[in-house]
């Protein structure tokens, strides 16, 4: 059942009051090389949480994810980076334009030896779940079973109904609709 705090859930997936997504229905992600000194079985889980996520994603989403080779085309850039004190992951839109999402980069942290932060298997797949979450032009959950629900509950492994409503709510409207404008 849709959380009856949705509509709070909507406006948050809202940028400047108006949905903004991807205007296509497959998303380029290209995945950058961990050059950081892990072994090879950690720099496997990490790529292996990124498959998994999104395998995840595909199956409920409304547009499709597609891993590519080359950071060419790629809607989506995934790197990796130290974890910081507060976040283990970041999505940040590149390129907007008329509310339509052209690029994002999307950092994920790795250990880092200087961090209080414990990064396991099941916090590398929610912080790469949940930033994707981001990418689709999701904003933040209202329920703690919402993978987009901050803070972070590291053990849920795919979208809640209210991810998955909120996420066909905006892929069903219009790009730069307002609240007021949206179709449920």
């Amino acid at each position: 059942m849709v959380s009856n705090l949705i509509d709070n859930y909507i406006k948050d997936s809202l940028i400047n009051g108006k949905v903004t997504r991807f205007n296509k229905t497959i998303i380029n992600i290209f995945v950058s090389q961990i050059v950081a000194p892990l072994s090879m079985s950690e720099k496997q889980d990490y790529y292996n949480a990124i498959s998994n996520a999104i395998k995840i994603w595909n199956e409920y989403a409304p547009v499709k994810f597609q891993q590519i080779t080359s950071p060419q085309g790629a809607d989506i850039v995934i790197n990796w980076s130290k974890v910081g004190i507060k976040l283990e992951g970041m999505c940040k839109f590149r390129s907007i334009i008329a509310s339509e999402i052209k690029a994002i980069t999307i950092d994920i942290g790795l250990p880092n030896p200087n961090s209080p932060k414990k990064i396991d298997k099941a916090t590398i797949l929610h912080t790469i779940l949940h930033e994707l979450g981001h990418s689709l032009g999701l904003g933040h959950g209202v329920e703690v079973d919402d993978i987009m629900f901050v803070p972070h509950q590291k053990t849920l492994n795919k979208p809640s109904e209210n991810d998955i409503y909120v996420l066909n709510t905006l892929y069903k409207n219009q790009i730069g609709n307002n609240f007021n404008q949206i179709i449920r």
